[in-house]
């Protein structure tokens, strides 16, 4: 009897065990089969399998980890959803099931949702840093900037941050300010070849508000040259279309004596493909009863730390040429996107630069070439200090030649 007993124990314990194991190699083989449909991006057949994969075993979190990511692949939000909200509950510990989660906030197409979806996250993983960060970038695309500015002047404190978030943090900042005040002078000193060599002196003062995400700038620039002083009043703007495209505009007027009677300036910025950015437009101005108008065309891109940068600007035709002028920019970042090292080297003058664009005027058939260098930083999270210094070379007839030393500091205040 007692043997009889052992034996029924043992074959009973075996068919479980066997069980066991065939349910194992079949849930395996159910999930391997899935991903590689899912590789090979058939979601819809990768799907079936993983749906019969849970009703087999509920609890393989590998396979509903995978359901995830092929309902986000056919558009089945909700149906994500409920998987990551089953894994927050019954293994929120679990290997990626974190990251699945914060990644399932950038398919919700209603934003506020998205909010309230991050508020449940941080019940179960408590306050994260990531998180926090990323409301903060919801709130201002729903609109709610004072509250985004809020969050992000809070986070931006913790000197723990990384410097991923703390460059996104500084975008927000950027993105959330009302209200701005600077002032700019410059100086530039002339070699002895110029028959006026006294050096000039600029100071403008500039006023920023945001209208939602539009820029609008007031400035007003006086210039002394020694022997003529002059203003400028310009009113200039940065209007944003969506996140691709975005315009800059500028018209000024000024008293007719250093600067030009009137100037307008258009851009048109488009963003191509990842990384890189085209600009088109032109600038106009008015002289006493002429009128030169000379096009741009630039493009932009960003690789790591470096913003790189090309312009031509071409026009206007006098005494038979066209005036021809080419820079290129480059700039680089450190903490933040207001912390960066620039440079500018150039041919021509262009005409936006305000203050020393005399060729159209004066010496239209001549060659000019110059450099700029300089230090933009960020202190705190209202100032903003620049620093920069120059050096352009150019012709002042057939066969002389001058140059000038440029210097200039700017501070500005972000309220």
């Amino acid at each position: 009897m007692l043997k009889k007993t052992f034996l029924i124990v043992t074959l009973l314990v075996t068919a479980f065990t066997f069980s066991q194991e065939t349910q194992q190699k079949n849930t395996d083989s159910i999930y391997f089969n899935a991903l590689d449909l899912y590789k090979n991006k058939k979601y819809t057949s990768s799907l079936q399998l993983t749906n019969e994969g849970l009703e087999i075993a509920p609890e393989y979190h590998d396979i509903r980890i995978l359901r995830v990511r092929n309902n986000w692949a056919l558009a089945n939000i909700k149906e994500a959803e409920n998987d990551i909200r089953y894994l927050l509950e019954k293994a929120p510990e679990y290997p990626s099931v974190k990251d699945l989660a914060l990644r399932q906030v950038n398919y919700f197409e209603n934003k506020e949702r998205s909010i309230v979806f991050i508020d449940d996250l941080q019940e179960v993983f408590g306050s994260d840093p990531k998180m926090q960060v990323l409301k903060a970038s919801l709130l201002l695309k729903v609109g709610e900037r004072q509250k985004a500015r809020a969050l992000a002047l809070s986070l931006f404190r913790n000197n723990a941050l990384d410097s991923d978030l703390r460059y996104t943090l500084q975008n927000i900042l950027n993105r959330t300010v009302s209200t701005e005040i600077g002032i700019n002078y410059q100086y530039i000193n002339f070699s002895e070849d110029y028959s006026r060599n006294e050096p000039w002196h600029t100071v403008s003062g500039e006023f920023l508000q945001y209208f939602n995400r539009t820029a609008v700038i007031a400035r007003v620039t006086r210039a002394d040259r020694s022997f003529d002083q002059g203003f400028l009043y310009e009113l200039e703007s940065y209007p944003v279309f969506s996140d691709k495209v975005y315009a800059f505009v500028n018209a000024g007027v000024s008293d007719g004596r250093l600067f030009p009677d009137f100037r307008g300036s258009a851009s048109l910025f488009v963003n191509l493909f990842r990384g890189f950015e085209l600009e088109t437009g032109g600038r106009l101005l008015h002289f006493s009863d002429q009128d030169y108008f000379t096009g741009i065309v630039g493009l932009t891109t960003y690789q790591g730390r470096f913003y790189l940068n090309g312009r031509s600007f071409l026009g206007p035709k006098r005494l038979d040429r066209l005036i021809q002028n080419y820079q290129f920019n480059i700039r680089y970042y450190f903490s933040s996107i207001d912390d960066y090292l620039f440079g500018r080297f150039g041919s021509g003058i262009s005409p936006d630069e305000t203050t020393i664009f005399t060729q159209v005027q004066e010496n239209p058939v001549l060659d000019a070439y110059y450099f700029n260098v300089g230090w933009n930083k960020t202190i705190g999270i209202h100032h903003i200090i620049q620093v920069g210094a120059g050096y352009l070379y150019e012709d002042l007839s057939q066969n002389n030649q001058g140059y000038q030393f440029l210097g200039n500091v700017s501070y500005r205040y972000r309220f």
